[in-house]
């Protein structure tokens, strides 16, 4: 099971600001989840969008 994670333990992993972390979460770039009134994202989530991240990127170098 993943372990849920804060906002900075979210941007300890992947250097963003905190706007960019809402954004992120907003545009269900990254996915969270709610509990009470705190949100929390998995590891699993963070680990898809670097995932998707490094795909992009070799997307990129191909073109």
């Amino acid at each position: 099971m993943s372990q849920l994670l804060t906002e900075s333990q979210v941007r300890q992993r992947i250097p963003i600001g905190h706007s960019k972390y809402y954004e992120l979460i907003g545009s269900g770039q990254l996915r969270s989840v709610r509990i009470g009134r705190r949100r929390f994202v998995t590891e699993s989530a963070v680990a898809e969008y670097i995932e998707r991240l490094d795909a992009e990127s070799i997307g990129d170098t191909e073109a």
